[in-house]
């Protein structure tokens, strides 16, 4: 399909609905055709030009640059925003907004900012930003998603026009992850305490800039000229389209009512990567399902009902069933061996027992228990997993009940802790175990979900982060997973193969293979020709 039918619908559905535009600084306006336009570049360099339209999993309600609502909301920050670091291609961390980064001491951090970076309103950044924003993630009021991972933060300072400083209470060799996330972004002071509400408006330093929301249709970015780099980005423009059904968001790739997707789902990842016109990337070590419990509420206060749930997942069956083999089973560690060197040291844990479930459940008092479970329909990679599940739980004598929720539903279910038993996806923060405490720390992110707390894995969790020996950081989180299998709170279930999948004449894309799961690959993404 030519761009100008796909511009045309659009316009249409925009008018259709008559939703109302959400602009992040301007007016909302509407791109040209001309914009739609490629130049090809010199041999063996990347073309300029074009609108990008990609057919995005779900439509983020919340745009703020600190709050993750998923990886769909992840990915378009990251065209606006930057970060202190990045991750690049190969997963590895290098400087965003830093030209140069690194340890002063043992709990000092220091960031050399680039000169002549300037937000989308033309304003220049300044330390003073950069203070002001990591001020703001480390205040609970934010709820910013790296928050809890800040924790440590004594102090974050300006020591002149272009250096900042970060002074920890102890070392922490999560800092840099931290500061390459995609929620640990830089806002202008002076446009927050203008009165500017980052959930529906934005404004950055990005590639991109901001041009017009409208809800449940489209969100749509433009080049930005003054970037820093001046050589990205290629694109003029981005258009995402929320497609939440699978199967539409993946016809109109192979129709060519989008050139990208995010979330390929399992059904399809063998017909996309047989067809000669797509490309597939992705990766099979970040995105897992897992089970959580509130174990605050009995009878998941008992850990003998918590172990008979875990056993009664029968998690090859479900790999199969759910996600066709794409991926594999989670019976021990969390982190895989591409994360961490103790991994397989710890599998066959939780292997399908049923039996063994059925005799917990009777020690418990528990026989016959009936399990309300709570999951979104939203995402198949959620879905079909907490379906799959179904079957090995019922053979183990659980009388379970699935409820499936839109995703913001869900998520708000799951924290007010309306249903005891939640069936979830996601994936770690980062590459590195010390991710770990958004699941198992008192505070992390995902374990206020079920009122976990034990003050050994606590210890543990801060002494991983506190050391920077490979060897001894593999003891000490063999240790936390270790003890994650004995308590409980969580139990995994599969790790799954996830990923985009573009036309070929998309260029430059890169699944990140380790780091983290982020949208930073667009800002280098460029396409070969029209269609």
């Amino acid at each position: 399909m030519a761009p100008i039918s796909r511009r045309h619908l659009l316009a249409a559905s925009a008018g259709a609905l008559g939703s109302t535009a959400l602009a992040g600084c301007g007016s909302p306006v509407t791109l040209p055709e001309s914009m739609e336009a490629v130049r090809t570049g010199p041999s063996g360099q990347p073309s300029r030009g074009g609108i990008l339209h990609f057919g995005l999993s779900t439509d983020p309600a919340n745009l703020d640059p600190h709050v993750s609502t998923g990886s769909a909301s992840d990915f378009l920050r990251q065209l606006t925003y930057n970060g202190l670091l990045q991750y690049d291609g190969d997963g590895a961390i290098v400087g965003d907004l830093a030209a140069e980064f690194g340890w002063a001491d043992t709990t000092t951090y220091k960031v050399k900012l680039r000169t002549g970076v300037r937000f989308h309103d033309g304003s220049r950044l300044t330390a003073d930003d950069v203070v002001f924003s990591f001020r703001r993630m480390m205040d609970e009021k934010t709820a910013a998603s790296s928050g809890p991972l800040l924790d440590l933060v004594e102090e974050v300072r300006a020591t002149d026009a272009t250096t900042v400083v970060f002074r920890l209470k102890h070392p922490d060799s999560t800092i840099p992850f931290v500061l390459a996330g995609p929620t640990a972004n830089v806002v202008s002071r002076r446009w927050i305490e203008s009165g500017a509400d980052p959930k529906i408006q934005v404004m950055g330093t990005g590639p991109f800039r901001f041009v017009e929301r409208v809800p449940g249709v489209s969100t749509t970015f433009a080049r930005f000229d003054d970037y820093f780099d001046p050589e990205l980005p290629y694109l003029n423009g981005i258009v995402f389209q929320p497609m939440s059904d699978d199967y539409a968001r993946v016809t109109a790739l192979r129709t060519a009512t989008v050139d990208m997707i995010d979330y390929v789902p399992a059904t399809h990842v063998g017909v996309i990567s047989e067809n000669p016109r797509l490309r597939f990337a992705s990766d099979r070590t970040f995105g897992f399902g897992f089970v959580g419990f509130v174990t605050s509420q009995p009878p998941f206060d008992d850990v003998r009902v918590r172990k008979a749930v875990a056993l009664s997942i029968n998690r090859p069956s479900v790999l199969e069933t759910a996600l066709l083999g794409q991926g594999e089973s989670i019976d021990g560690a969390l982190m895989p061996d591409a994360f961490a060197g103790y991994s397989r040291k710890l599998d066959n844990v939780l292997s399908y027992d049923p039996e063994q479930a059925r005799f917990l459940l009777k020690r418990a008092g528990q026989e016959g228990l009936r399990l309300p479970v709570v999951t979104t329909s939203t995402y198949s990679v959620i879905a079909r997993p907490a379906q799959a599940m179904l079957p090995g739980m019922r053979a183990a004598g659980l009388d379970v009940q699935l409820t499936q929720q839109e995703w913001l539903t869900f998520r708000a279910s799951v924290t007010a802790k309306t249903f005891p038993v939640h069936s979830w996806g996601t994936a770690p923060k980062f590459g590195d175990p010390s991710s770990l405490g958004d699941f198992l720390a008192s505070s992390g992110t995902f374990a206020v979900n079920t009122d976990f707390k034990d003050e050994r894995t606590d210890r543990l969790l801060a002494e991983g982060r506190r050391t920077r020996d490979r060897s001894l950081r593999d003891e000490i989180y063999r240790d936390v997973e270790q003890r994650a299998l004995e308590l409980l709170p969580l139990t995994w279930t599969v790790r799954r193969r996830q990923g985009e999948a573009h036309h070929d004449y998309v260029k430059g894309y890169q699944h990140p293979p380790k780091g983290s799961w982020t949208g930073v690959a667009l800002r280098r993404t460029w396409m070969e020709k029209t269609i």
